[in-house]
């Protein structure tokens, strides 16, 4: 005998004999006064989002241009006014005479030789820096038997003065720059290493997971994945890198070398000239402000540009 199927009606569908309501019709009272509430409140409205507003990168702010100015012109207004206070150019110099005898300086050709001197040593020790603290940041964030042997040597290197590396380099390779650029390395590579170490620890591990169930190479994951996420820490390693080289680089040319920025502070030093010293220290100051905004920002904003708009303002 085959199964008869229950006629379907208008009242409602019936199905294992009970009785369904039709589409639409809520039988619980409780979903219905729910339903109720919901239609009664007003429609969302979204309001339309161009695709300029979606993929256009936002533009550099100019009031955190002025804000900058701004604060660089208080920090030389209460130089004014100290200076003021002591009236003695051998304790403290005011603006005024500082920039006027850098403007002297910067006439004549030793001072962009020593600048340029202290710069070329700066710049390759620099770099020297990022890139050893960066494959041995990477080693210690990608490898446990690599961070288990490298932590304390890294922390050992760390903890050592900067002054003891340039007094060893100059025993070691002489009054060159040489010996220059091996004391900036090796002074600044623990900083890298340890801003790139915590750096890769801190990347979502999922996404390295992601990407190996889509069969990636380990170069793949490492440029594609690991990169992207430490870039943050690579900059931020890259500008202490740069303070730190241009520290102990006016070290080792105070210590021993006969040209460069540390040179020149010495040599007025010897002088007591007070004003000198200030118009040599505003000098180098002034090149780490311009590699600051004229190459170190635009770059971070190239290497970031991946970034939601949020994140960049």
């Amino acid at each position: 005998m085959k199964p008869t199927r229950e006629p379907l009606g208008r009242s409602g569908d019936v199905r294992a004999g009970k009785a369904f309501p039709p589409a639409g019709v809520i039988d619980d009272p409780v979903a219905a006064a729910v339903q109720g509430e919901l239609s009664a409140q007003p429609p969302l409205v979204v309001a339309p989002v161009s695709d300029a507003e979606v993929f256009t990168p936002p533009r550099r702010s100019l009031i955190g241009i002025w804000r900058r100015a701004l604060s660089l012109v208080a920090l030389v207004a209460v130089w004014a006014l100290v200076a003021l206070l002591f009236n003695d150019e051998t304790v403290l110099p005011g603006p005024v005479d500082v920039f006027s005898t850098l403007w002297q300086n910067m006439q004549t050709s030793d001072f962009y030789f020593h600048m340029y001197k202290t710069v070329l040593r700066v710049v390759i020790g620099m770099l020297i820096a990022v890139f050893g603290g960066l494959v041995i940041g990477l080693i210690m964030g990608l490898s446990k038997w690599g961070e288990e042997i490298l932590d304390s040597w890294v922390l050992v290197a760390f903890t050592i003065p900067s002054v003891v590396y340039g007094i060893l380099a100059i025993l070691w390779f002489g009054l060159n720059d040489f010996a220059a650029i091996v004391a900036i390395s090796v002074t600044a590579i623990p900083a890298v290493a340890i801003n790139i170490w915590q750096g890769v620890k801190a990347i979502d591990v999922s996404l390295v997971h992601m990407g190996k169930a889509f069969h990636f190479s380990r170069r793949s994951i490492l440029r594609k994945v690991v990169v992207p996420q430490v870039i943050p820490y690579i900059l931020a390693a890259l500008r202490y890198a740069l303070g730190s080289a241009w520290k102990i680089a006016t070290v080792v040319e105070l210590i021993g070398l006969s040209s460069g920025v540390g040179f020149m502070l010495h040599y007025w030093f010897g002088l007591f000239n007070m004003t000198q010293v200030l118009a040599w220290t505003v000098a180098f100051t002034i090149v780490l402000l311009l590699i600051e905004f004229v190459f170190l920002k635009p770059i971070e904003s190239w290497l970031t540009r991946w970034r939601p708009a949020n994140m960049q303002k």
